[in-house]
């Protein structure tokens, strides 16, 4: 920076000299004054002087518009965390997948809307439906646990049979995605609401992996062929008032009207003014 002042205030110098010289050498002897612009324009841009200055006063422009373009990026970031911090966020959830039917189709409604979802499989489906599995992953959507069997009986036996169910899973998700994958997601079936269920939270969580219930739903685990229009005004009841949302939706073939009300219900959350997340941003 002082190298430029010290650059600068030779080329003013000598600005005002050609500047001073015109005053005395005017052929009609009459006092004009000559602007820098025009002493610029009288030297030529050949001028190795004139040429510096441009140089000198392109880079200042330079460095000031990337100091400007850096302060607004900042600003913008800024203003978005804040929007996220004051915002609300639904996490749109599928369990009990993935099928040959509803699954692809869920997931095109979520590309066409650019949202990311979690898919919580069982192990049994998973290893019937690997190319879901693949195309869940491969569009950047969140795979969790869910159990292998979704039997109720067995898994809450006792928690050895619980984490042998986990392990399971976790095989035929890394036989069809590769020995790298690994997922700490994991919801309970029937959630894991219960006073029954604590021995099972702690061995879990001691293993690492994250437990995530639900706060809002559409209700299609009440029955079959509910009217879509009761799946959105479940949903719409259960998620008023809320600002974090985790919504339970299922993803079995037998959920026809889910694939059906599922671009109602993200409507309405986007009037609503939610950003939609998976579940590994929470």
């Amino acid at each position: 920076m002082k190298r430029k002042k010290i650059f600068l205030a030779a080329i003013i110098l000598f600005l005002i000299g050609g500047t001073s010289a015109r005053f005395f050498f005017n052929s009609t002897n009459t006092v004009v004054a000559v602007s820098v612009v025009d002493t610029l324009d009288i030297m030529g841009e050949k001028n190795p002087i004139n040429r510096a200055l441009y140089q000198e006063i392109r880079q200042i422009k330079e460095e000031r518009f990337k100091a400007e373009m850096e302060a607004k990026r900042m600003e913008e970031e800024k203003l978005a965390e804040e929007k996220v911090k004051n915002g609300k966020i639904a996490y749109l959830t599928f369990d009990d997948g993935p099928s040959k039917q509803s699954t692809p189709a869920i997931l095109d409604i979520l590309s066409e809307y650019d949202i990311k979802a979690t898919f919580f499989v069982l192990g049994r489906m998973a290893k019937l439906n690997p190319d879901m599995i693949k195309r869940i992953n491969e569009e950047g959507h969140s795979i969790g646990h869910h159990s292998y069997s979704h039997n109720y009986g067995y898994i809450y036996k006792n928690t050895n049979n619980f984490l042998g169910e986990l392990k399971l899973t976790e095989k035929v998700l890394k036989d069809t995605l590769g020995e790298d994958f690994e997922t700490k997601l994991l919801r309970f079936p029937g959630g894991s609401f219960e006073k029954h269920k604590q021995k099972f939270l702690k061995v879990t969580g001691d293993l690492g992996y994250k437990n995530y219930n639900w706060n809002a739903l559409n209700g299609d685990a009440e029955g079959v062929n509910i009217p879509k229009n009761k799946l959105v005004n479940r949903l719409k009841s259960t998620a008023k008032g809320k600002k974090e949302i985790i919504v339970l939706m299922h993803d079995t073939d037998a959920k026809k009207t889910t694939v059906e009300a599922l671009p109602e219900i993200i409507d309405y959350l986007i009037k609503e003014g939610y950003e939609f997340r998976a579940l590994d941003q929470y």
